[in-house]
């Protein structure tokens, strides 16, 4: 038996901060004044599944979507020789490919639906020009944005039950290790290497991924989050309103105080 370096550092990091950002996406969305937080997720979760996505073409073996086992034939004779120790599969089994491939174009089309969302009905973002009276008592988006959020946590649940299926039959393999270090048991040594080109690639869409949430942490009131509406300074509008009444009419402060 041999140890094979199967995924390379960019692809494990990936892994991790879709991980972590999930989370946070899931965290944030709570609570409504953590919205905007949530948004800025959101855009930084679409920053790391378009490197996954070009990460996927030009990448290298195991993490290319052409290697992905995909097909009625490779799922047949998986689930038929499950129980084998013996494996086929030196990345992602057939089962898990569907099962990656559907969470990142789900996770794509909660995204957009959430971009749709903020801007039509939060009247932020991008897209907050289509906050009008045709269009901002539109629930639409929010409501396929739920949808989706539930689709995807049942294939959160499906790639965790994966996961140790593959931990309780094959956990000789080091499948679950493997994403920490790299490094899967095999038969033979099928480790792969990157090239110039894709560390150069994966270097600068690490750096623009910092660089992203570096701008936000220092430019919270950034085109992706900014409302179409101008906040009113009521101290400076109308003290007395403040003191006396704004605790229950913060969005509609009476003009009569003198």
């Amino acid at each position: 038996m041999k140890k094979s370096y199967i995924w390379s550092l960019p692809t494990r990091v990936f892994h991790w901060l879709f991980v972590l950002f999930i989370l946070l996406a899931f965290l944030s969305a709570q609570e409504d004044r953590w919205l905007d937080y949530h948004a800025i997720v959101g855009y930084a979760i679409l920053i790391l599944l378009v490197f996954r996505i070009i990460w996927g073409v030009i990448g290298p073996k195991y993490s290319l979507f052409k290697d992905f086992p995909i097909g009625k034939s490779n799922v047949k004779e998986f689930l038929n020789n499950i129980f084998e120790s013996k494996q086929k599969y030196i990345g992602h089994n057939p089962l898990a490919s569907y099962v990656m491939i559907s969470m990142f174009i789900v996770a794509i089309l909660i995204i957009i639906t959430g971009i749709l969302a903020f801007g039509i009905q939060e009247g932020k973002g991008i897209l907050s020009f289509l906050n009008t009276s045709l269009f901002k008592k539109m629930e639409l988006f929010k409501e396929i944005h739920e949808v989706l959020t539930s689709l995807f946590i049942a294939l959160i649940i499906a790639h965790l039950a994966g996961i140790l299926s593959d931990r309780l039959l094959h956990k000789k393999h080091e499948t679950l290790n493997s994403i920490i270090s790299g490094y899967k048991v095999t038969q033979e040594d099928k480790s792969i290497k990157l090239n110039i080109y894709q560390k150069i690639f994966s270097i600068l869409m690490f750096l623009f991924f910092v660089g992203f949430l570096v701008f936000n942490f220092y430019k919270p009131d950034n085109i992706l989050i900014t409302s179409k509406y101008e906040q009113i300074d009521y101290n400076v509008q109308n003290e007395l309103f403040v003191s006396e009444c704004a605790s229950c009419h913060t969005l509609y402060p009476s003009q009569s105080f003198t």
